[in-house]
């Protein structure tokens, strides 16, 4: 709505005020949105988005950003091992990260590679404790699914 009202009124200004044709007034009004939006309007929403974290911050709230949870987690150049468990700490695989679908359909797939010990090798327990040792450990939680990932990065 705040943009419409923009080219709204830069049309009104453009041909009222400025006595421009129409078709002048639209093609800058076109122009402008390009322009404007990878110039002003992009850097825009950015900033909003800094001062927003900085208040949430400053009154000890988490950082937010706008990306699927897949995405944040799994988007890293570190090797990954995933442990993945139902919800009755049954492990149902495990492997490094080979590759991971990104979330545009909500659709959720991991290729993993299969790890040098054997599956059977590693309890519930052990994950957990493995996982609270590491600073850059991660645990995703898949409700839909009724999955947890375990993911160990190195």
């Amino acid at each position: 709505m705040i943009f419409t009202g923009i080219n709204i009124s830069l049309y009104w200004v453009l041909t009222t005020v400025l006595n421009y044709e129409i078709t002048l007034s639209i093609m800058l009004i076109l122009l402008f949105d390009v322009i404007g939006t990878i110039l002003i309007i992009a850097p825009l929403i950015k900033l909003i988005d800094f001062l927003i974290n900085k208040i949430r911050r400053t009154s000890g709230q988490s950082y937010t950003e706008n990306r699927n949870t897949r995405d944040y987690i799994f988007n890293t150049n570190k090797i990954q091992t995933l442990f993945v468990f139902d919800f009755d700490n049954n492990l149902i695989t495990c492997g490094y990260l080979d590759y991971q679908q990104s979330g545009d359909n909500n659709y959720f797939d991991l290729a993993l590679m299969p790890l040098d010990h054997p599956e059977n090798q590693y309890s519930f327990e052990y994950i957990v404790e493995e996982v609270s040792k590491h600073e850059n450990s991660r645990t995703l939680v898949d409700f839909e699914k009724q999955i947890k990932i375990y993911i160990l990065r190195d």
